[in-house]
């Protein structure tokens, strides 16, 4: 788990120079942004350490995602998605009707991302524990490592205020309290695990005004809306690129497809799995 820590001389000034650029942006209003940096809520943290990337080559070429430990395509982790589309049934019907997505293309994502907000032995924070505004914080003012190339670090520099911004404007518009909303290292919140820069697509599913993706309708609806935003229609290769782009990378040059090919395979077992056990009438 992160850890938080005092900064250094150098971290403090690295945070000014964030508080300043983000109060530079004429979209975010400079009154928050130096309320939230003056926070005491607010914290820096030593991240852990990064996680070997799904895309990158492993021995025998294993799908991290289809291991046993993960147990993408247990009975247990079928029925997880079968109980909560009985549980959202509104949500899932309006998701096919509006965008064309099946619920089982929509659980491939939510089972994989966040195993749909459920705690497990092997993740017990599934929604993280770090508000994503402290980890976000933490990329552009921590250089963990010294031997990281200063491009390197440049380029996380400039992802994190880029995140930032996006979220901050999400958070001023829907009435967020971010030091209440864990997220990932990246940032990523909710059961959808959005990164704030896809928030500019993310729906309203339960119609209250607001957009929550910790709330299953909101994120049932925004996970169909941002596969629409990304080429998913009624051609198997478009839909392919669509899930492909959720996780993100090169698709032409990627020849492992790890994320997709999962979130393929989780679908195609929950449709197995609701021949057995049928849902509510007409969902698709």
């Amino acid at each position: 788990m992160a850890r938080s820590t005092p900064l250094s001389i150098e971290e403090e000034t690295r945070k000014s120079e964030l508080r300043n650029r983000l109060c530079a942006d004429r979209d975010i209003d400079c009154d928050y942004v130096t309320s939230l940096f003056g926070d005491p809520r607010l914290a820096v943290y030593y991240p852990p350490e990064p996680q070997p990337s799904a895309t990158t080559p492993r021995e025998h070429e294993r799908n991290p995602y289809l291991t046993k430990r993960f147990g993408l395509l247990t009975s247990e982790s079928l029925q997880r998605c079968g109980d909560f589309v009985e549980a959202h049934l509104s949500a899932f019907r309006a998701a096919y009707a509006t965008y064309g997505v099946p619920k089982e293309i929509i659980c491939g994502h939510l089972r994989i991302e966040s195993n749909f907000g459920v705690p497990t032995f092997l993740s017990p924070h599934p929604l993280g524990t770090v508000p994503a505004i402290d980890m976000l914080v933490t990329l552009y003012v921590r250089r963990p490592n010294r031997q990281e190339s200063m491009y390197r670090f440049l380029r996380r520099q400039t992802f994190a205020l880029n995140e930032l911004k996006d979220l901050l404007r999400a958070a001023e518009s829907n009435g967020w309290d971010l030091f209440q909303m864990p997220g990932s290292p990246t940032g990523a919140i909710g059961l959808a695990q959005f990164e704030p820069s896809s928030l500019n697509v993310a729906v309203d599913g339960d119609g209250d005004g607001k957009i929550d993706l910790f709330d299953p309708d909101d994120a049932i609806l925004s996970v169909a809306h941002y596969l629409v935003t990304r080429g998913w229609d009624n051609q198997p290769q478009h839909q392919y690129r669509a899930i492909y782009a959720y996780y993100g990378g090169q698709y032409d040059a990627d020849p492992n497809k790890y994320y997709m090919n999962a979130v393929l395979k989780y679908a195609q077992n929950m449709v197995e799995y609701f021949k057995s056990h049928p849902v509510g009438p007409g969902l698709q």
